[in-house]
């Protein structure tokens, strides 16, 4: 449980373990009494749901919620013998918001963790210590971070990392909304900000979103009516949700952790998920598979709205419409 800080080779640059990120290290500074013990334990916790009956015609989602140490090498603490099922929610649908009621009896122990610790005897030393634990993060995919973080993926404001300044697009013909203004992430004097050509027409002078601190984020959420739990009233019928402040739909329980508001990350998006899906868009987009490109005829027509694009923009001539190819 020590090699992260007695066997790790720390390398400038180089990440091979959750101990060498910025996010670990600035934990580190801040909770000094937390950090003196390599001993105590370093936690992640992912969540998602699944449907164990492998039917899709079935209704019901099943919940596990796991926890990672990180205290073990890369090559034990992604091994399932080392994962801890804290949770498994079960359930006809997915808990949504109502996920916090379910975490109810982890955060308390959480909490107890590492405020008093629990008494632990170590095998190396042969003596008892008092072992204290910490949460550092949450790994889930888009929707499992909505249920968890409280901040909504969905709509205008759906990117948890812009916050309120996102840049949102309504696409009439495709139905959906787009996130544009991708280019103010780049460096200040980069070429691609005044390729107005390569992206929506407009030159980027903005810089990028500010990167909320947790007290940022209580600030926020002080506005925020907390939600009642539960997917009916007491008279039996669909409860309505509390009024939303930006994209807020509650006060997120993990909150409720003294140390949580410190943190430089607090919830991570799963990779796999995004290679997978972001991999399919682009492939399918360039091979131009049937189903899986995002260049359809409502995508050019959007264009046309946009004044874009010019050379893609489909003509009609003799009653037919033409769609150029794109390069």
């Amino acid at each position: 449980m020590t090699w992260h800080k007695d066997k790790r080779i720390e390398e400038e640059g180089v990440m091979r373990h959750p101990a060498d990120s910025l996010a670990w290290k600035e934990f580190d500074r801040k909770h000094e009494s937390f950090a003196s013990d390599p001993r105590n334990v370093r936690l992640g916790l992912a969540s998602d749901g699944f449907n164990p009956f492998g039917n899709m015609s079935t209704s019901y989602s099943v919940w596990p919620v796991i926890l990672v140490p990180y205290n073990l090498p890369p090559w034990k603490c992604m091994k399932d013998p080392f994962f801890m099922l804290s949770l498994l929610i079960p359930g006809c649908r997915s808990p949504g918001v109502d996920i916090d009621v379910f975490l109810r009896p982890l955060i308390d122990e959480l909490k107890e963790l590492w405020t008093i610790g629990i008494d632990t005897y170590d095998a190396v030393t042969k003596q008892n210590f008092q072992l204290r634990a910490a949460l550092l993060w949450t790994i889930n995919d888009l929707p499992a971070y909505a249920y968890l973080s409280g901040w909504s993926t969905k709509g205008k404001l759906a990117c948890p990392n812009c916050n309120e300044d996102a840049s949102h697009l309504y696409l009439h013909h495709g139905k959906k909304t787009c996130y544009m203004g991708h280019s103010r992430f780049l460096p200040a004097d980069h070429p691609l900000r005044k390729s107005s050509h390569s992206f929506d027409g407009k030159d980027e002078d903005r810089s990028e979103p500010k990167m909320l601190s947790g007290e940022d984020i209580l600030a926020q959420l002080n506005n925020v009516v907390q939600a009642i739990f539960g997917k009916v009233d007491e008279r039996g019928k669909k409860r309505k949700r509390s009024p939303t402040y930006l994209n807020w739909s509650k006060r997120s329980i993990f909150f409720e952790l003294p140390y949580w508001k410190t943190l430089k990350i607090r919830h991570n998006l799963d990779t796999m998920h995004c290679e997978k899906n972001v991999f399919e868009s682009i492939i399918g987009t360039i091979m131009n598979l049937l189903g899986k490109t995002k260049d359809s005829y409502k995508a050019r027509l959007d264009m046309v709205d946009m004044e874009i694009r010019q050379e893609l923009h489909p003509w009609s001539e003799d009653g037919e419409t033409y769609i150029p190819l794109a390069c």
